[in-house]
């Protein structure tokens, strides 16, 4: 920028427009175009996206579409009971995958909190949660190679932060499906202004079972703010 701001300066003082030309092509130079990945490979990246399966005891579709009704009726997840993940869930509980404030609120209902999340992610807006999964995977994944560097993502200029920093201990899912992560990611929309921040285990919860963590946790990931922050997704679902 203050090369050319420098242009002006000589353009103006009336120096030979061939001085003035090579200077702004200098100009130019230095600012290069930001990448595009909108097309990424995330398993290049290291991310392999989970394949769809179904449980045969309850319906229940690990990493699919379930509807809001059957969630509403699940008596176990991933073969744990609703009311042991709970427990596991609440705040201060003590297990290997327990949080200190929790993945639920110390009231809250797991089978609530799905349902609901589900309601407005697949019954209002159209989408899956394997699709606003993979958005989220993949910008932590760009984040995690250039972290701080503005990049272009369907047809969004996008930085990410805070992949430089990871935390001493790693936190289990409360599924108990061998995920985990030690990192957090913050998303910049650059041409909205709309930014949200996320542990890395998060993306895993919601491809698998639509779970953006309890209101009642500090962490929860709103779906709503994540629809915001990925614009393109709610203009393709809204005339």
């Amino acid at each position: 920028m203050k090369v050319c701001r420098r242009i002006s300066s000589i353009i103006v003082l009336g120096l030979p427009v061939a001085m003035a030309l090579q200077t702004s092509g200098a100009c130019a130079q230095s600012q290069k175009p930001a990448r595009d990945f909108t097309d990424i490979n995330l398993e290049k990246f290291g991310i392999k996206l989970v394949q769809a399966a179904k449980d045969a005891k309850t319906g229940f579709v690990v990493g699919g579409k379930n509807s809001t009704a059957l969630i509403k009726g699940l008596t176990e997840i991933n073969g744990g009971a609703i009311d042991a993940l709970e427990k596991e869930m609440r705040p201060g509980a003590q297990s290997k995958a327990s949080s200190e404030k929790g993945f639920l609120g110390a009231e809250e209902r797991l089978l609530d909190v799905l349902a609901e999340d589900n309601r407005y992610v697949v019954d209002v807006e159209g989408l899956t949660h394997q699709e606003v999964a993979k958005h989220l995977h993949a910008l932590a994944a760009i984040g995690s190679k250039f972290n701080s560097q503005e990049f272009l993502y369907h047809g969004r200029r996008f930085k990410v932060t805070g992949m430089d920093r990871a935390s001493a201990g790693v936190q289990l899912s409360p599924f108990h499906d061998d995920t985990k992560a030690n990192q957090e990611a913050m998303v910049h929309n650059l041409d909205s202004g709309k930014k949200i921040e996320y542990s890395l285990l998060v993306p895993h919860m919601i491809e698998r079972y639509g779970f953006y963590e309890g209101k009642g946790t500090p962490y929860r990931v709103e779906p709503r703010k994540v629809l915001e922050v990925f614009d393109f997704l709610k203009k393709q679902t809204k005339p």
